[in-house]
């Protein structure tokens, strides 16, 4: 069966999050499973720049007030077809993302898809849009679909962050090409403006996000960012499914990892520690002798406020003068970037990176005891789960999908992986932190049976392919 995937981004062809992850993971162990994929992407300037790709066709078709033209480009590979999507110049840009009209290049962008699939698509097919960038084609294909195809055996629709829901002017609804009774409260408006992600709620047939307890915090006034009553309805009438995601277990393993100067395996904690030992005289040479026995925690993320930096920067003096090595990498907001720097000058324990850099945070999970994650919200969370398959120990707030891959010894004394703390308040994190300092420290035995449970739990791609595909068939 044909699986058509459309997103904005997916792994290795265009990447800026975690939902690149997802995507390119399904799109790589679906096939294994009997199905046929159709992966459409933007043509973005990197994607065709880098990858391989053959002109297929033109078609031209109306958007708003005038004709416009969308070109496809196509690339072939084993039960995967990678389809790119070009028009109007929306995607030859130096970046993916953040222009004043990256709505109206995604009104394009499902709109392009949509045309090519409804020329093209002849056997039954499930449709999978991801996000905000691409909802509009679940109303398409509720709406437009023509009774002479053969219908979509299902549409799924995939939230992999709330926060992020394409709003924007009312006056786009224009190019939207939907009747104007679909500009209302419960289909696309959004308190007086055009609110994209609405059409994937509202005109899938299965909605998911990336772990159940997200799913649970999404129908909450306090995770719902204003959509929270409109999922608790929808959730009466069809299926909001929480899937872990999984991380690619053959990229993320410290055993073959050439970004490691000491590969290691489970068990083997005296090789990890060589990697530690090599990391701080590359990035701690000045390093006192008695910190270098310190746990080496990092922070792998973007610096924004929805990662936990108000949490690490409310009071630098207590946190950096904790027995630790701390080393941050990451970009994001300037004044974070601006404070970290400062406060790297003041602190010789504190190393900051402003640069995302994979082979180095390779190495960073590798040299690392710890990984801090106090994230105000996470949808599901992808450091935590390469952490631990390198032996490193996440220290997260109990929210979203670190909820469901971080154990607590307070949960299960047998099982623990990590250490959570409760809400999002400085001094529960630091209170956290030294208990995984004593832990480290004071209980070496406990802290190795802790190391071998991260390393050993089952982050693979293996179950979540599995609930998806029990989706698609179901």
């Amino acid at each position: 069966m044909d699986i058509i995937m459309v997103s904005s981004e997916a792994y290795p062809f265009a990447k800026s999050g975690g939902m690149a992850d997802v995507v390119g993971a399904l799109t790589k162990y679906l096939p294994n499973n009997d199905f046929s994929i159709k992966l459409f992407l933007p043509a973005y300037s990197s994607l065709m720049n880098e990858f391989q790709f053959n002109p297929e066709q033109d078609i031209t078709f109306s958007f708003g007030e005038k004709m416009v033209k969308a070109s496809y480009f196509v690339r072939n590979e084993k039960n995967l077809q990678i389809i790119a999507v070009a028009g109007e110049d929306f995607f030859k840009r130096e970046k993916m993302y953040g222009f004043g009209d990256d709505l109206k290049r995604f009104i394009f962008f499902s709109r392009a898809v949509f045309e090519y699939i409804v020329r093209t698509q002849k056997e039954t097919f499930i449709l999978h849009c991801h996000d905000w960038e691409s909802a509009l084609l679940c109303a398409y294909t509720k709406m437009y679909w023509p009774s002479y195809r053969k219908k979509p055996k299902k549409v799924v629709f995939t939230i992999h962050n709330l926060a992020y829901q394409g709003i924007g002017s009312s006056e786009l609804f224009k190019i939207v090409n939907l009747p104007g009774h679909f500009f209302t409260h419960d289909y696309l408006e959004f308190y007086g403006n055009l609110n994209l992600l609405k059409a994937g709620l509202v005109f899938s047939d299965v909605i998911t996000t990336v772990s159940p307890s997200y799913a649970r915090e999404i129908a909450t006034p306090e995770g719902g960012e204003g959509l929270d009553g409109l999922i608790r309805a929808i959730g009466l009438r069809k299926p909001i499914v929480g899937i872990v995601n999984g991380i690619d277990t053959d990229l993320f393993d410290p055993s073959t990892d050439k970004n490691l100067p000491y590969p290691y395996k489970t068990g083997q904690l005296e090789i990890k520690k060589q990697n530690k030992m090599a990391f701080y005289q590359q990035y701690f040479p000045d390093l006192k002798e008695k910190d270098v026995s310190s746990p080496l925690i990092s922070f792998i993320s973007r610096l924004v406020e929805q990662k936990g930096l108000d949490l690490i920067l409310n009071d630098p003096d207590k946190l950096f003068n904790l027995p630790l090595c701390w080393f941050f990498l990451g970009v994001g907001e300037a004044s974070y970037e601006n404070s970290l720097t400062e406060y790297a000058k003041k602190y010789p324990n504190l190393h900051v990176e402003m640069a995302f850099n994979d082979s180095l945070a390779r190495f960073v999970y590798g040299a690392s005891d710890m990984l801090a994650m106090p994230s105000r919200f996470e949808p599901c969370g992808i450091s935590q789960m390469i952490a631990m398959r390198y032996g490193t120990i996440p220290v997260v707030r109990k929210t979203g999908g670190l909820i469901d891959t971080v154990i607590d010894y307070r949960f299960n004394p047998i099982l623990n992986n990590g250490f959570q703390f409760d809400n999002y308040r400085p001094d529960e994190f630091i209170f956290t932190l030294e208990r995984a300092i004593n832990w480290y420290n004071d209980t070496p035995e406990l802290w190795k049976v802790m190391v071998k449970n991260a390393m050993t739990s089952d982050f693979s791609w293996k179950i979540p392919v599995q609930e998806y595909i029990n989706i698609y068939l179901g």
